[in-house]
């Protein structure tokens, strides 16, 4: 991977060395304290964004897609998108016909906006990380609705990599896990981890489902 081209202050770019490469979009969530990275106890707790702690998850895939990650949950998936795709026309890469949208934790943010404006036929696959799906003054039913109402209509594109606890929604959670069958992916806790060193190592699980070789789901 080269490097890192920045899109339009929403995100970066990463483009393969293979001009016919696939397109991965990743919407990661909120900032993470840096203890659950490296243990460090501080004073004063340092927050790392999204934009930054996704990035080591896709290092084994960095050269089979074009990989893009926002720079935090609060984008507007739509302008990202559209974003993307005019970069990769500026730095003449073909707009890769198959396209994966990954969408960890608060990512589902930008996720409900974008699959919203473009629609899940847009992508060949769709990644439901650990997404949040509670309800709250701000979100309202909108993102245990949305994403429910999404797997009902689209199970053959969608997997869902989640915790027990991730989606603060046990019935949308659970929703999920009915319909999607093998395709839903209960990660548990192990030793010594915290819960969200679990909630993040969906993450790793997630990415070992992304075919290598662009195809959709097996």
């Amino acid at each position: 991977m080269g490097d890192l081209i920045d899109v339009a202050g929403l995100g970066k770019l990463s483009i393969a060395s293979k001009k016919d490469a696939k397109l991965l979009l990743v919407f990661g969530g909120i900032p993470v304290d840096e203890i659950e990275f490296d243990g460090v106890q501080r004073k004063t707790p340092i927050y790392v964004s999204s934009g930054v702690y996704m990035w080591p998850f896709m290092n084994d895939i960095k050269d089979k897609y074009h990989i893009f990650v926002s720079v935090s949950n609060d984008v507007n998936g739509t302008k990202a998108y559209e974003s993307v795709i005019s970069k990769l026309k500026e730095n003449n890469v073909a707009v890769p016909s198959k396209q994966i949208l990954y969408l960890f934790s608060g990512g589902q943010a930008p996720g409900v906006d974008l699959l919203t404006s473009k629609g899940a036929e847009t992508f060949s696959l769709i990644f439901l990380v650990d997404i949040w799906m509670g309800i709250g003054k701000k979100s309202g039913s909108r993102s245990p609705d949305f994403y429910t109402q999404l797997v009902n209509k689209h199970a053959d594109l969608i997997y869902y990599v989640h915790t027990s606890g991730g989606a603060a929604n046990n019935d949308a959670r659970d929703t999920l896990v009915r319909k999607l069958g093998p395709s839903a992916i209960l990660v548990q806790g192990q030793a010594g981890e915290d819960g969200m060193q679990t909630h993040l190592r969906t993450n790793a699980v997630a990415v070992r489902k992304i075919p290598r070789n662009g195809q959709t789901k097996p």
